[in-house]
């Protein structure tokens, strides 16, 4: 515990002893505590958004890609499931792990599809193959993009990564 000595002004009357000088104590290592837990509630929460716009915003064929986003802490998973499809947990599957998240961890958020990127960045052939029309008959892509996600995923959320870490922050405020 360190103690602290202070001098504050104020006008007259305010001590009841008639002196101008506080004393206080504060317990440094408990304060350092509730502020790395303050950091980490606001980190979980960004990663909690920031996961859910991207598992959102991912296209949906069969949903396999949507159902492969991965959150893994420490190290990468390079798991691919061609299985998964639509209406899995992916993303109570990702929150859970993003919960468990302490303090010095690296929360990756990772899809191992083989055509993530082709998702995200576009490069799909011009004429659709093997299936690639809707079921009103329009094609699944356009130009090389995804008619769902034209613009990405990852990139699209990140693009709002700033707004997005304010609201962790201040909702992280808000619960004090």
């Amino acid at each position: 515990m360190l103690r602290f000595r202070y001098a504050l002004s104020l006008p007259c009357g305010l001590f009841s002893r008639g002196d101008d000088m506080a004393e206080w104590s504060l317990p440094l290592d408990r304060w350092a505590d509730v502020q790395k837990d303050k950091i980490n509630t606001a980190r979980r929460i960004f990663a909690f958004e920031i996961f859910g716009k991207i598992v959102a915003r991912t296209p949906v064929d069969k949903g396999a890609a949507r159902q492969n986003w991965i959150v893994t802490l420490n190290s990468e998973d390079l798991s691919f499931d061609e299985t998964k499809r639509k209406g899995g947990r992916v993303k109570s599957e990702g929150e859970e792990v993003i919960d468990s998240a302490k303090g010095d961890d690296s929360i990756l958020i990772q899809n191992n599809a083989p055509y993530i990127g082709k998702l995200e960045y576009g490069g799909y052939p011009k004429e659709p193959v093997r299936g690639g029309v809707t079921d009103k008959g329009e094609p699944k892509t356009v130009n090389g993009f995804s008619r769902q996600a034209p613009n990405g995923m990852v990139g699209v959320t990140m693009a709002s990564a700033n707004q997005i870490f304010d609201k962790a922050v201040n909702a992280v405020k808000d619960m004090e």
